[in-house]
């Protein structure tokens, strides 16, 4: 088995990927700018900050691979996304560790921002010198959720989303841990793509919670969003359902 450093591993997807690889007989590590996080039994915490790379060196010596989950898509994101990854992937380089890096399906052709700082951080790796992997993914559940709480969404004309459960992303993640570094890996999608309207009324349908859709127009990089730059049509691999998490009242 594998010695594994988890960036984001207190966060929503960190959650989900850390117990299953405990579960595979891995030796993992959680990195976290707290110093005392809560961990799964089994894993051992690290005190490291991506943004400043203090304590990534130390964390990543020994790993044999580094899934780089750390994320913020509200606040210093370029900070976050580039110079983190900058970080990781040096650590990771001196280490001769394989880094995979979690991205979203589109970076390459959408332009709204956080899109644009994940693809700049992809490009970063690429050119790291680090044996490494993408992995880009289609919009989780807890997104979409989060979205449609909100006071109000936008709603463009052809607004899609293809949700899919973080648990079958962490799934997928575990396999490439446990495969050499292809570069970038296939698109992770969810099993259905449906209109923001359609997830919305599933939602009110399941859960009796409404959301408020305010219509816009398609400019900028809603039009991206319009036009489903976003999307991997060929890439229905999630199991579960919108309609699914709703009901197990996720």
């Amino acid at each position: 088995m594998s010695t594994v450093l988890v960036t984001g591993g207190t966060g929503t997807l960190g959650r989900a990927l850390v117990p299953l690889l405990l579960a595979d007989g891995h030796d993992v590590r959680v990195l976290s700018r707290r110093t005392a996080p809560r961990v799964p039994p089994g894993a051992t915490a690290y005190a490291g900050d991506i943004r400043t790379g203090i304590g990534i060196e130390r964390a990543v010596e020994g790993c044999d691979v580094v899934i780089h989950a750390a994320s913020n898509p509200r606040r210093h994101v370029m900070e976050t996304e580039v110079e983190g990854t900058r970080s990781v992937a040096a650590a990771a380089r001196s280490a001769g560790a394989h880094v995979v890096y979690v991205s979203i399906v589109g970076v390459d052709e959408h332009r709204y921002f956080y899109y644009r700082a994940k693809r700049a951080a992809e490009i970063v790796l690429e050119q790291s010198g680090a044996a490494w992997t993408v992995l880009r993914a289609t919009q989780f559940f807890d997104l979409i959720e989060m979205f449609l709480a909100a006071p109000f969404f936008v709603r463009t004309k052809d607004m899609r989303f293809q949700p899919v459960d973080v648990a079958d992303v962490a799934s997928h993640l575990t396999t490439l841990v446990a495969n050499p570094p292809p570069g970038l890996a296939p698109d992770f999608g969810g099993p259905e793509i449906l209109t923001i309207t359609e997830l919305a009324e599933t939602r009110r349908e399941v859960t009796g919670r409404r959301a408020r859709l305010l219509p816009v127009p398609a400019v900028g990089f809603l039009g991206d969003f319009a036009a489903g730059r976003h999307l991997a049509p060929g890439h229905h691999d999630g199991s579960g359902t919108w309609r699914q998490w709703l009901e197990a009242g996720r």
